[in-house]
């Protein structure tokens, strides 16, 4: 993870130490990995200018912490797949057009499967093991 540059804290996916779940660490490099889409994308060079970069990261990470009741339910057998709703561009940014919600969306939706494809190879198995703690967390708080 290239946490040095970016400003996503960890902290923001924890607030007690119980909290420091497999789960929330895939949370957090979904976060991450989409704030990496939408600084490298062409089409939203209007909204970088527009807001900081803490700016971006503190939307980064409330659509990935809005992803988690979509992701449970999935992970659950409630639902077949992870839902992305409108919703979560929506209550961040009520006042911006539809194209740009969807561009931030779309950038949404290429980091989850990032995320999804990176997950197959990984030893953490965070999605199969996502109540346990990760010690991810201890490492990069040090």
């Amino acid at each position: 993870m290239a946490h040095g540059r970016i400003p996503i804290r960890i902290e923001w996916f924890h607030h007690l130490e119980g909290e420091k779940t497999k789960l929330n660490w895939f949370l957090l490099e979904t976060a991450l990995e989409h704030y990496e889409r939408i600084m490298g994308s062409a089409a939203l060079a209007a909204y970088r200018e527009q807001y900081s970069s803490e700016q971006i990261a503190l939307f980064c990470t409330y659509y990935a912490r809005r992803m988690r009741k979509s992701l449970l339910n999935c992970l659950k057998g409630r639902t077949k797949s992870v839902i992305h709703y409108r919703d979560y561009v929506d209550d961040f940014y009520p006042h911006h057009d539809n194209r740009l919600k969807r561009l931030l969306e779309d950038a949404a939706i290429e980091a989850w499967s990032h995320m999804l494809a990176a997950c197959e190879n990984c030893p953490a198995q965070c999605l199969v093991d996502y109540r346990s703690r990760s010690f991810d967390f201890d490492v990069y708080e040090d």
